[in-house]
């Protein structure tokens, strides 16, 4: 073993027991009484993570989500945990030394061929290359006084960055090693930006060198370091505050004696003085944070309490606190406490405030904790209405050194104080403020005229002590926490859902490195359409089609259904696409397996497996050669036995296959795209010598393909590299493997981290490229193990059979093969098509008559391999009828009819946030206040047969429309044509003020019931003129959104007729604590949603529900859940 590596070997503890990155200590068992079952499982001295999952999901069925300390405490607790369960689903210590020795000896025993390195995100921007805001969770900062360009940075992912010219470029100087958290503490010498000191669960490191080199003088599991000072005036003298008590080194930091035992927070030196210090500190038996001072560099220490806070409330809590001093007035002190005195405080205590350095105390802003109001205010919590806070997980406090009574404190928000915490005004966060930055505060420094703000999206800079917007310096810090991920196909398209900062999105065209953020929360993630690459999707904000240039604007689109997605690694279900139809793809929902047809826009249940829903379904294969064949496993409600099942007839009949032995709660699928038999199983929760099997025969029998190698580590993802003699990777929770047939698994780490913890193993064929994203440390890539030997040809197209309105009506092909494309050629022929023949990648072929069709593909690569497909298509010829009446309550686009974008920058949509004149719930859309067309036009065309046009010649619709003021206007043409647009007449125009039936808006335009508008066409010229066909023309200059619905035309249309719907609520308009009816199909439960998408009610029913009270008047939209249909209503509340 190397001398680096034995170093290592010695030093490194890796994980611990119930360690919580940063600190969210236990409730009261008070308040945890109080609390929902799932949460009081999760909180008791035993819990069974089998028990808290089932509960948890049990209880958010039937009730809205809505964030919490503990369901922020559950996310962080699955995390910390997820790799010491047992197959009973307790907790088991594992054996980190023996473990940690084990993995080191292999760094050294293996021949590596791989060569990771960094694709990002190393630079986030906003939509319209704004400067981005949601990187990376950093826990924590400094700068060194007399190198000001040199600082330092920790993440909660346990990474150390440093920067060489003062924060605005950075690199990753940590990647051997294992903090066991989130750094928590980082330290640079005031003097000499060498010495650095950085701390975590597993200790104290120690670098002379600039980072180069660490050693770890502090080694001790669950040791969360909160607070590292070095003495300016003495370096020698170190003080840390921990978890596990108060150490001080007096050899700069290469010894340490212990002071106390008790937790510790926080450490500050008194302005002007050379040997005194302040030191907040726990006492565990008056559960109380305690203010102590040294005069002796920290050696002895005394309680000063007079005045200070004291509590004997038996629900009372200490969760900690900041310290704040200030040149400008040496003697003044402040501690802002967090925790609770008493039941309903939610999180905070107080902020405290000495004029003699500690030996007195008043509260300036009282009372201790609740009840608060608008002047006493919870700095601790989200929102005066949302009782949400993080407890010292989120908990900083900076003085301004020029001015004694200015603050700044953050919990999820950020607070100024400029009386000396008498009062308080928001800045930015979940409150708003003058100033946008990333919620959830974590580290506040200043150094010199430098202020920086460290936030759960990364770190901001500032120098009026941020008076003005601070700019954002996070470029090359790289540790985003991917929760989800996806790649593109012949597009290199990345995306994923982030803990903490949303999900991000990067384009070939962005520049390398560079990232788009997209907005929402914090879902295990993103999903990218093979054959229309720039179509993404995500659970928490829906579709999203994604720019083509880093300056573009960000398009809505629809998904409907979100798929089953977990905090755990390896217990998603993701988006399967059809091997030849990109606008087909499965996904599961709970127990249920769900199809889509349209791209996403809408799902269809196929399959319903079982009747308990917590045996969620997550891996589906669906076999490339033969798309009949779909494999699928279900995930154990409870227990170690999960299920495997296959289907022949692509879904209508379903065999549960033999398993091998193992623990199989949690599978893993891979399946040989050549050969639906072959088929390669990973159990995550496997045991040493159960984790990776093989089957030949379509599951008929199993090898077992376990090597030690793999020992104490969970395999995280699985894939197959197609074209190559049986090659696989594993990702684990510390590194990467591959074997083939004829090689047993070598680690596959080089340029990774040493321990990286990977989340999802993705193929990028096109460059020959293998992509892992990861917990916390970003996305990498490597070139490919094992070059392919072989290549596979793919036909994939926008849809399998069409009805053509027009002979001009395309099929849009493109390439779905297992191919590099360096080098490579395509061939395409389509014999009875136009063009007959193509060498383009994605050709579009339209078929003049009814009938099956043939496309044939040809791929040769670089290096001369061929091989061939063919695919049938079917067309039929729209049957114009003589009448529409469409009110968009059924599939989107309606049958026959068309989009056409002209300028690639956004089409018409469907709506789920009104419908014409309230009553109706959904309508189509152009939305011009995120679409900026530039005045180009987009059409939505529907077809109609003219011979009743002699006897009801009016086209009838309702619309909606508001400009955004000033010279932000669009307009609305309606033209048709008879030769499919080759030529066409205009036969309606209005745009501004004229087609506006709302005033100026400033916001997305949602119309309510007064808002429409009934506008009529006279279409007797074009009577008998058989086929017509008649387009919507947006004409967008970047106003606000036009909506449309009831199109009545010809002999199906009438002022008065009414299509009836698959369901109706009523009354709408409703008041707050109203009851809503049901008619229709049955109903078993319904979400109320806000415009945001936030749910904010939710009810099991068959024909009724009582709204809340409480509910604020505005739109919403009601989900209505069924048995076989989910259907979406605008409702509109009043008071």
């Amino acid at each position: 073993m190397s001398q680096k590596l034995a170093a290592v070997a010695f030093l490194f503890t890796l994980f611990l027991t119930n360690a919580l990155a940063q600190q969210m200590p236990k409730p009261s068992s008070i308040e945890i009484s109080e609390l929902p079952q799932w949460a009081q499982l999760m909180y008791a001295a035993q819990p069974n993570i089998f028990e808290v999952q089932n509960a948890y999901q049990d209880y958010y069925r039937t009730h809205p989500f809505v964030k919490s300390y503990h369901t922020q405490y559950y996310k962080r607790w699955i995390r910390t945990n997820q790799y010491m369960i047992n197959d009973a689903g307790f907790f088991q210590e594992p054996n980190v030394q023996l473990d940690l020795h084990f993995y080191l000896k292999k760094q050294t025993a293996q021949t590596k061929t791989s060569n990771w390195t960094i694709v990002g995100p190393i630079t986030n921007y906003q939509e319209g290359l704004a400067q981005g805001s949601g990187q990376t969770n950093v826990y924590s900062f400094d700068q060194c006084a007399a190198q000001p360009n040199t600082c330092y940075c920790g993440t909660e992912p346990g990474e150390v960055y440093k920067s060489t010219d003062g924060g605005l470029n950075w690199q990753l100087v940590s990647k051997t090693l294992d903090f066991g958290s989130g750094v928590t503490a980082v330290e640079v010498h005031p003097g000499n930006a060498n010495f650095i000191l950085a701390g975590g669960n597993n200790g104290i490191f120690l670098s002379t060198d600039g980072a180069q080199n660490w050693i770890n003088t502090l080694p001790s599991s669950g040791l969360n370091v909160n607070e590292i000072y070095i003495l300016p005036n003495d370096p020698n003298v170190v003080l840390a505050a921990t978890d596990k008590g108060l150490y001080r080194s007096i050899d700069a930091a290469q010894t340490w004696m212990q002071l106390y035992t008790q937790k510790t927070y926080d450490i500050k030196q008194k302005p002007g003085t050379t040997q005194t210090l302040y030191l907040l500190k726990n006492n565990p038996v008056l559960i109380r944070c305690e203010f102590f001072v040294s005069t002796d560099a920290g050696l002895t220490w005394t309680l000063q309490d007079t005045g200070w806070y004291s509590s004997t409330d038996p629900a009372r809590v200490d969760g900690g606190g900041r310290l704040a001093v200030s040149a400008a007035d040496p003697e003044r002190v402040y501690a802002y406490l967090i925790g609770d005195s008493k039941p309903n405080d939610i999180g905070y205590i107080g902020l405290y405030r000495s004029n003699n350095a500690g030996q007195t105390w008043t509260l300036p802003n009282g009372p201790v904790g609740g009840p608060y109001t608008a002047t006493h205010l919870n700095l601790a919590q989200g929102t005066p209405t949302w009782n949400y806070h993080q407890g010292f997980y989120n908990c900083a406090l900076l003085a301004n050194p020029n001015n004694a009574d200015e603050l700044l404190i953050g919990g999820l928000n950020l607070y100024r104080s400029t009386d000396g915490a008498a009062t308080f005004a928001s800045v930015s966060g979940y409150v708003g403020g003058p100033l946008g930055l990333h919620v959830d505060n974590q580290d506040f420094r200043v150094v010199g005229n430098h202020t920086w703000i460290t936030t759960d999206g990364g770190i901001y800079h500032s120098t009026d002590f941020v008076t003005t917007q601070p700019a954002f310096y996070m470029s090359g810090v790289h540790g985003s926490d991917y929760w989800g991920f996806d790649n593109g196909w012949n597009e290199d398209v990345l995306v994923g859902g982030l803990y903490h900062n949303g999900n991000l999105a990067h384009h070939e065209n962005y520049g390398a490195g560079n990232f788009l953020e997209l907005g929402g929360g914090e879902a295990p993630t993103g999903y990218v359409n093979p054959g229309d690459s720039k179509l993404t999707y995500y659970s928490d904000i829906d579709g999203k089609r994604i720019p083509a240039t880093l300056d573009g604007a960000i398009q809505n689109a629809s998904f409907g259904l979100d798929p089953n997605e977990s905090y755990w690694a390896a217990e998603s279900t993701e988006l399967v696409f059809h091997p030849n139809c990109y606008a087909i793809a499965y996904t599961g929902k709970e127990n249920q397996l769900y199809r889509t047809n349209d791209k996403g826009a809408s799902f269809e249940l196929l399959q319903t497996f079982g009747s308990n829903p917590n045996e969620r379904i997550n891996y589906i294969e669906i076999a490339s050669d033969n798309p009949q064949i779909i494999y699928l496993n279900q995930k154990a409600a409870t227990g170690n036995t999960g299920k495997l099942w296959k289907t022949s007839d692509g879904g209508l009949t379903w065999t549960q296959m033999s398993i091998p032995a193992g623990n199989s709660s949690r599978m893993l699928l891979a399946l040989n795209p050549k050969n639906a038999q072959e088929l390669w199983l990973a159990y995550p929760s496997g045991s040493n010598g159960f984790k990776v099997y093989k089957t030949s025969n379509g599951g008929a029998n199993w090898q077992n393909l376990t090597s030690s190698l793999l020992n104490n580590e969970s395999v995280q993802a699985l894939v197959h590299i197609a074209g190559t003699d049986g090659g696989i990777y594993v990702a684990t929770n510390k590194a990467v493997y591959y074997r083939n047939n004829t090689t047993d698994f070598t680690l596959e780490n080089n340029g990774l981290p040493l321990f990286t913890n990977g989340n999802i193993l993705k193929p990028f064929y096109r460059d020959q490229k293998i992509r892992l994203a990861t917990y916390g440390k970003g996305i990498y890539q490597s070139n490919l193990a094992e070059n392919p030997s072989e290549v596979i040809a793919r036909i994939t197209v926008d849809k399998l059979s069409q009805t053509a309105v027009c002979l001009i009506d395309s099929f849009y092909f493109d390439d779905y093969s297992f191919l590099s494309h360096q080098g490579a050629t395509w061939q395409w022929s389509f014999p009875t098509g136009s063009p007959s023949t193509s060498t383009l990648r994605n050709p579009a072929v339209y078929f003049q008559n009814p009938g099956q069709h043939l496309a044939i593909l040809h791929i040769t690569d670089g290096n001369g391999l061929t091989d061939t497909d063919s695919l049938y298509v079917e067309v039929s010829l729209f049957d114009f009828q003589p009448g529409i009446q469409e009110d968009f309550q059924q599939a989107f686009l309606p049958l026959g009819w068309s989009v056409k974008d002209h300028n690639g920058n956004g089409t018409w949509t469907l709506s789920t946030s009104a419908g014409g004149f309230g009553n109706s719930s959904q309508a189509t859309v152009f939305n011009n206040y995120d679409i900026d067309s530039q005045g180009s036009f987009d059409d939505l065309i529907m077809p109609i047969e003219t011979s009743y046009l002699s006897a009801q010649p009016f086209l009838y619709f309702d619309v909606a429309y508001a400009r955004w003021g000033g010279g932000y206007s669009d307009s609305l043409q309606v033209v048709v044509s008879t030769d499919c647009f080759e030529t066409s007449q205009l036969v309606y125009f209005k745009g501004g003020e004229i087609l506006a039936t709302s005033p100026d808006n400033q916001s997305l335009f949602i119309p309510t019931n007064d808002q429409w508008r009934k506008d009529s066409i006279d279409l007797s010229a074009y009577a008998n003129v058989g086929n017509l066909q008649i387009a919507f023309r947006n004409i967008g200059d970047w106003g606000n959104c036009i909506y449309l619905d009831n199109i009545n035309i010809g002999s199906m249309a009438s002022l008065t007729e009414t299509k009836p719907s698959k369901r109706a609520i009523y009354p709408n308009p409703a008041c707050p604590g109203s009851t809503i009816h049901l008619s229709g199909p049955e109903a078993t439960f319904v979400r109320l949603l806000d415009m945001k998408g936030k749910e904010v009610f939710r009810a099991q029913t068959d024909s009724a529900i009582h709204l809340p009270q409480d509910l604020k008047s505005g739109t919403y939209l009601l989900q209505v859940h069924g048995d076989k249909l989910i259907s979406n209503h605008a409702l509109i509340v009043i008071e």
